[in-house]
């Protein structure tokens, strides 16, 4: 296999790597409705990245040559600031759903995060994410608009405020994760070295938080964000830190709220009006534009 063909290969498989993630993230909402709806934001975000960190170091730190990695990682003070960026974005999330509904907390935390990734990303000259980049972003935006009016949520001027702040979060923590990864660190060992220190720092808003996870229902809840939507779903994510712009992470990563408004229909039992399919009908063709553009030779493009 010619080296141009092998960089198209990696790059699609990262494409559905992260788009497998974002199927991952998009369950959250879900498994909290089903298991435990009336567990706090703040404390379901905090013992989320405990147990997620958990398993991360269990899964990086198995061999020596995975602790050595974890050991220097967290004696850098960018890793820090992936981690303080990770907390914040988890808490900012679940404080938004909380206070805008699932649908317009959603749109609010991950609309505003790949344009914040791609002008990060270029600024911090990681390349310019492309035209390509900014037609499908605005396509699944407006994807994502459509299927907040198909929803119907509630509007609170303060929960979309809370969205923005995560969006902002998760794009800064994105461009260095990306960083990193193409300055020779193992995606998954940054992933693991970040949001082992995010559940750190969360520690004490998760021992704040009350009991309400002391039943097996909790315990189940707790398990799955931790591991599954997580460890596992950070992991698939990881493979795309190394090989694709930010701002195309960001952007397939979009995907999330049609996942999530799919269990909620199928699982929960919601409705979906016409315009809430026509949302998830363009973000579906956004999607398609950029994982098109991935087909490509990368050097030309």
């Amino acid at each position: 296999m010619s080296a141009v063909a092998t960089r198209v290969r990696d790059r699609r498989v990262a494409s559905v790597s992260v788009l497998g993630s974002a199927a991952l993230f998009g369950t959250a909402g879900t498994a909290r409705a089903l298991l435990l709806p009336s567990a706090p934001a703040p404390g379901v975000a905090a013992a989320r990245l405990l147990v997620g960190g958990i398993g991360f170091i269990a899964y990086v730190g198995r061999n020596a040559d995975g602790r050595r990695a974890l050991a220097r990682l967290w004696r850098r003070p960018i890793v820090w600031g992936m981690g303080l960026t990770v907390a914040a974005y988890q808490v900012f999330f679940f404080l938004s759903m909380a206070r805008a509904g699932v649908a317009v907390g959603t749109l609010a935390s991950l609309s505003f995060t790949p344009f914040m990734a791609g002008l990060l990303a270029w600024a911090l000259k990681e390349g310019a994410p492309g035209l390509v980049w900014a037609i499908s972003t605005v396509l699944a935006v407006g994807g994502l608009a459509l299927l907040t009016v198909g929803v119907g949520d509630q509007r609170d001027l303060v929960g979309i405020l809370f969205g923005v702040c995560a969006g902002a979060s998760y794009g800064f923590y994105t461009v260095i994760g990306v960083r990193l990864a193409r300055s020779g660190e193992h995606p998954t060992t940054i992933l693991a070295a970040s949001i082992s220190i995010a559940g750190l720092v969360l520690l004490p808003v998760f021992v704040m938080s009350g009991d309400w996870w002391m039943s097996w229902s909790g315990l189940a809840l707790i398990l799955w964000l931790g591991l599954a939507t997580t460890t596992l779903a950070y992991a698939l994510f990881g493979v795309g830190l190394a090989v694709l712009q930010p701002g195309h992470i960001a952007t397939i990563t979009l995907a999330e709220p049609v996942f999530a408004t799919l269990l909620g229909v199928l699982v929960l039992g919601e409705t979906l009006t016409a315009l809430g399919w026509l949302g998830c009908v363009v973000i579906i063709v956004a999607l398609g534009i950029l994982g098109f553009s991935e087909r490509r030779d990368p050097v030309s493009r």
